[in-house]
């Protein structure tokens, strides 16, 4: 991801609090009031609770590709005064940049150039379609 969205910081702290729960676990075997059977205990709820957050934190990870997603606006010159304006958005796909045409500025506004946009690129990826009106809209 290029840019910070709200799953993406989601993502990080899931991260964090998996991190947190590796170290406890390393330093459970430091520690001589507990007893071997009770350590292990405390350590397989612990690694329970840091596989749940590490899938979790996979989980969310196309989702926060799909908020990265902007749309610009590109002027052309047609004739001599006449400009036209198009929506355009910009991802990659298998390494390779694709600029995608969403439509025209006059027959659509950001908002919904911004849906289509992370509709094509969920088509594109190959990602798992999602309710994109829910997801946050980032600056234009």
């Amino acid at each position: 991801m290029v840019n910070r969205t709200q799953t993406g910081e989601k993502i990080k702290q899931l991260l964090a609090k998996a991190n947190q729960i590796n170290d406890v676990i390393a330093s459970l075997s430091y520690r001589p009031n507990m007893s071997a059977s009770e350590a292990e205990a405390v350590q397989m709820a612990l690694n329970d609770e840091r596989n749940k957050l590490l899938s979790e934190a996979t989980a969310l990870k196309p989702l926060a590709r799909l908020e990265d997603t902007s749309v610009f606006k590109v002027e052309k010159l047609v004739r001599k005064k006449m400009v036209r304006s198009y929506w355009f958005s910009s991802w990659a796909v298998n390494g390779k940049r694709r600029n995608v045409y969403l439509g025209s500025c006059a027959s659509m506004d950001a908002d919904t150039a911004l849906q289509k946009a992370r509709k094509l690129k969920a088509e594109m990826l190959g990602l798992r379609l999602v309710d994109y009106s829910v997801a946050p809209k980032d600056s234009y």
